[in-house]
């Protein structure tokens, strides 16, 4: 009797070691969670940062279209000195490296401004989640309107796209995990540059690496669609280039100067734009594609892209800021569409 009360005793010793245990283990689970689950931990990224690398000289094309005053936004990279010929630019590329022993994946970001304006972010703030996510991140500088109209932009991407290939063993690229990411018009071109054809990749710039997803914050999704609609529709044709504006009307009733106005597009425009449009290219095959946009965003453009990746059988997903608009969401919003994006790309294998 004593031997089996001695049993029982040293089985219940035994079972309340084994639960303790087991709550101990929890918190370890949870701390195993990746660094970037965390909005908190985004703030103490600091990669390696390479500023203004030369990785094309591109000519200047005249663009009677375009506005050649559009302004110039906040937040972004200053020029440097031009290193080419007159009537040519140098483009540029920002590298934030992530220190790792095995090569990272690599965003491509894109800067937005209707194609008319912008330029690289002058600091990594808006990509920390990113950053933390362990990839790297080449932020690309390509030609806006004024510089030279469409394709021009397009091309520019695609040869930042093979500089991206080109130096991946100096930089520590996966060039099988390229992400593409843009927002505004610099979604539109990291759509473009993941989903369109070969025929946009200029001499020089035709081996391309592999993309294995894009992130596509409020992109620009079908250029025939936008032409025929007021909004959206002046740096279309400032940037298509295949029309000049009508005469002034003057000012409107508060003195402003009264908007642009374009002659109806014709059926050659409505071509070019078709040509030019992401969801021209939706097939099996592309690439995974994660949509962030604001429910007062034009919504129908961005549920048309992602109406015909579902009918495609394309992976993607979509996040919608309730009350957001073209961008500039809050903080807790901007946070919850990274963190999604994040887990989008650890769904598609780019992080691991």
């Amino acid at each position: 009797m004593r031997i089996s009360r001695i049993a029982i005793l040293l089985f219940v010793v035994s079972l309340v070691t084994c639960v303790q245990g087991r709550a101990q283990a929890a918190p370890t689970a949870a701390g195993s969670l990746s660094a970037w689950a965390g909005p908190t931990n985004w703030t103490k990224i600091k990669p390696v940062e390479i500023d203004n690398i030369v990785f094309a000289n591109v000519p200047l094309i005249a663009n009677p279209s375009a506005n050649p005053d559009p302004g110039t936004p906040g937040g972004i990279r200053k020029p440097v000195p031009n290193s080419g010929k007159p009537g040519t630019k140098d483009l540029h590329v920002d590298v934030y490296q992530m220190p790792s022993a095995k090569p990272t994946p690599v965003v491509v970001q894109l800067h937005g401004g209707g194609w008319i304006r912008g330029d690289r972010p002058s600091s990594y703030n808006t990509f920390r989640a990113l950053l933390a996510g362990g990839m790297s991140v080449v932020a690309v500088e390509y030609r806006n309107a004024k510089d030279a109209p469409a394709p021009a932009a397009l091309q520019d991407v695609r040869c930042a796209m093979a500089w991206v290939k080109k130096n991946a063993k100096k930089y520590n690229f996966d060039t099988n995990r390229v992400v593409m990411y843009g927002g505004s018009a610099g979604g539109h071109l990291a759509l473009m540059g993941a989903y369109a054809p070969t025929s946009y990749n200029p001499p020089g710039c035709t081996d391309q690496p592999h993309v294995a997803a894009v992130l596509d914050f409020y992109g620009d999704t079908n250029l025939e669609r936008q032409l025929t609609e007021a909004a959206g529709a002046d740096s279309v044709h400032q940037w298509l280039a295949m029309d000049l504006p009508l005469p002034s009307v003057g000012a409107t009733a508060d003195g402003k100067p009264a908007p642009k106005r374009w002659p109806e597009p014709d059926a050659k425009m409505l071509a070019r734009a078709r040509e030019l449009s992401p969801v021209t290219y939706v097939k099996l095959g592309i690439a995974p594609t994660f949509i962030v946009n604001g429910d007062m965003d034009h919504p129908a453009r961005h549920a048309e892209l992602k109406k015909d990746l579902d009918a495609a059988g394309v992976p993607d997903g979509q996040y919608i800021v309730v009350g957001g608009g073209h961008g500039n969401f809050p903080k807790q919003e901007a946070d919850k569409a990274m963190l999604l994006c994040l887990e989008f790309l650890q769904a598609q294998g780019v992080l691991k």
